[in-house]
């Protein structure tokens, strides 16, 4: 994940968020089935959408080592819980709900 959001230039804020939501995303079973280097990938694009340093999915994917539609399906499965997912002191700068509904 670190190297992913180093890459991206994305700030450490939204690296932490990053690893939050993919971590809860784990846990909550959202995303299961789903390759780890995917989820992270959804997670870093979740994140940095409601941050300043808004990323595409293409650009994640192309460092990530995903395909774009891959980032899509596990994002897809992320969203309807996106509220839940990120950390409580995650200073939003676009709210959750103006995340892309894909």
């Amino acid at each position: 994940m670190s190297r992913f959001c180093s890459n991206l230039f994305l700030p450490s804020a939204v690296q932490k968020a990053a690893t939050h939501i993919a971590k809860k995303a784990m846990d909550l079973d959202l995303v299961a089935g789903r390759s780890p280097i995917s989820v992270a990938a959804a997670a870093i694009y979740m994140a940095s959408q409601c941050s300043m340093d808004k990323k595409s999915q293409k650009d994640i994917g192309e460092i990530a080592g995903v395909a774009d539609v891959t980032i899509r399906q596990s994002y897809r499965l992320m969203y309807p819980k996106a509220a839940d997912l990120f950390p409580a002191d995650f200073k939003f700068h676009s709210p959750i709900t103006s995340l892309p509904q894909l």
